[in-house]
């Protein structure tokens, strides 16, 4: 087991490259995401951790793989994480990894890849009467603003901090008065894309708040040059499906994960 530093060699592009679906592996690779990343010095495999993503490629099912995921979940229960997903290379045939590891159960599952090309004009916003929509900045968490806690949890969910949030992706919130009702935030902004999440908060659903919000931030990645969005979200979730094909995302393929829920 090998612990690579960025740069990183091109040798082990490869291993990233076979999850081209997944900006997180971008990130990693383009030195934008400060993580550890294992690999075998012949490079047949690599195990990397973000957050609580676990990318995998190559022989991944290997003896020598399987210990560096069991090091990479280690490290994220000591960070506190309590649950992290195993994501295989989009034409994985095998998975299967969780049975292996030590403290975990694992739950196997799918996830779906929509993708969104942004052209050069930008989006109507139609908000519900009462409702506003701001951008996310250090003056606006100092604000006192209602679910402000949610949103900080949420910007820290894919980044290690506010601050490096803050330097390297961008966020919208719709509100009604002093209360934050729904929140859409980048992640991974690497090679003129990005990835988003979305939420509203339970006492404001039903009010077309996450299509505004994210049309938000389409705009806001169109004037700062960004040429495409990325959404992943579980097979089963059919509200959030249908929210990605409702803002004119493209489905462009289904892959495996396994849920690790730590005992």
């Amino acid at each position: 087991m090998y612990k690579l530093k960025h740069p990183i060699s091109e040798a082990y592009k490869h291993l990233f490259e076979a999850h081209e679906h997944n900006l997180a592996a971008t990130s990693i690779y383009r030195g934008l995401s400060n993580v550890n990343v294992y690999v075998d010095s012949a490079a047949p495999w690599l195990v990397t951790r973000v957050n609580h993503r676990i990318l995998v490629s190559g022989e991944y099912l290997s003896s020598e793989a399987i210990k560096a995921v069991q090091k990479v979940v280690e490290e994220g229960i000591a960070s506190g994480r309590r649950g992290f997903v195993i994501y295989y290379p989009s034409n994985a045939k095998n998975n299967g990894i969780g049975e292996h590891i030590q403290g975990i159960k694992p739950y196997p599952n799918q996830r779906n890849y929509y993708r969104l090309k942004l052209g050069k004009s930008g989006f109507i916003i139609d908000l519900p009467e009462g409702y506003r929509i701001e951008r996310v900045t250090s003056d606006f968490l100092k604000q006192g603003y209602m679910n402000t806690e949610l949103v900080s949890e949420e910007m820290m969910s894919e980044r290690s901090s506010i601050a490096d949030f803050l330097e390297k992706s961008f966020a919208f919130c719709a509100l009604k008065d002093d209360v934050i009702a729904a929140w859409c935030m980048s992640e991974y902004n690497a090679d003129g894309g990005f990835e988003i999440g979305i939420e509203t908060h339970e006492n404001h659903r039903r009010k077309g708040l996450a299509t505004q919000t994210a049309r938000a931030c389409f705009n806001y990645g169109i004037e700062k040059e960004y040429t495409y969005v990325g959404w992943h979200c579980w097979k089963k979730n059919e509200p959030s499906n249908k929210t990605a094909l409702r803002l004119g995302f493209k489905h462009v393929l289904e892959y495996p994960v396994e849920y690790l829920e730590v005992l």
